[in-house]
């Protein structure tokens, strides 16, 4: 089967820097600004009330501290999973929503990132705004992302889905997609049942 994977809080744990990273940033701006801690870290610009500015200088900051301090890192076992797909004579296309805005030359640095974390890929494709029409051109058969918004795109096209489950998900910041249902679509919580899920879903086909 084609299997398509999103990086960013699928294969890597991002979502906690983003927010770590965001809070330092915010509280340099507004020292007295009492969010200390919330329970949803989805999204940390929107949390802080960053301006669209603000929110455009930090993401383009801190994606540049990302990278030289290599502080994005893997799930865990997502290395080893994704390994087992393709053994298992999978096709797996890497696909991000990352745009060079914010890293430059996403292609690049992502592929960078993967390799040196050695998570295997057959492809990489970056600055993806429609994943469902990218999986429906492309014959993509499962996308596998956290990110709901994309979830929807590609339940709309047909494509077969697995929502990567972070502790956001259940309420989304777009209330449109808080409590998704689709049939296309199953949760995962950790990479181990992705590749359950994933099992389930080919032999199906």
């Amino acid at each position: 089967m084609r299997i398509a994977i999103d990086v960013d809080d699928c294969i890597s744990s991002t979502a906690e820097v983003d927010f770590a990273t965001c809070w330092e940033y915010n509280k340099k701006l507004n020292p007295d600004d009492d969010k200390i801690y919330v329970n949803d870290f989805h999204n940390a610009p929107t949390i802080f009330g960053l301006t669209k500015q603000q929110d455009d200088d930090f993401y383009i900051h801190q994606r540049k501290l990302c990278i030289k301090y290599d502080l994005i890192k893997p799930k865990i076992f997502a290395d080893k999973i994704i390994e087992k797909l393709l053994q298992d004579g999978h096709d797996v296309t890497i696909l991000t929503s990352r745009g060079d805005l914010y890293w430059g030359d996403a292609l690049k640095e992502t592929e960078k990132w993967l390799k040196k974390y050695s998570i295997p890929f057959t492809k990489c494709v970056a600055n993806i705004g429609d994943k469902g029409k990218y999986c429906n051109e492309n014959n993509i058969d499962i996308m596998i992302d956290d990110n709901l918004k994309y979830i929807r795109q590609c339940n709309l096209a047909g494509i077969q889905t697995i929502t990567f489950n972070n502790n956001y998900n259940p309420k989304y910041y777009d209330e449109d997609l808080q409590n998704y249902e689709n049939e296309l679509n199953t949760f995962a919580c950790c990479w181990s049942e992705v590749y359950e899920k994933v099992d389930i879903i080919s032999k199906l086909h």
